[in-house]
């Protein structure tokens, strides 16, 4: 018998075209990113570092799948009107 997770199978459901924001590029944060975009969320990136100083691999992920990306002093000043919020 296989197992089925309903309320997995519900977020991921719900989270098409919802707005969602992710609070620090670590690299733990990029197979969560990958995710929520193939689910088809509408994802914004927030970090309070400068682009030299993210992991090269996650900001070039970022990049690609031309997620906005508010970085460097300030960076939460945009944290408004967002469905789902991730941070670690």
């Amino acid at each position: 018998m296989e197992y089925i997770n309903e309320k997995l199978n519900e977020f991921n459901e719900n989270i098409k075209n919802k707005k969602v924001a992710i609070i620090g590029l670590g690299v733990s944060h990029r197979p969560l990113i990958e995710h929520l975009y193939n689910l088809g969320a509408r994802i914004t990136v927030f970090d309070n570092r400068e682009q030299e100083k993210i992991d090269r691999d996650i900001w070039d992920k970022v990049q690609e799948l031309n997620i906005k990306a508010y970085i460097g002093e300030g960076y939460l000043t945009n944290l408004k009107g967002f469905d789902f919020i991730f941070r670690s």
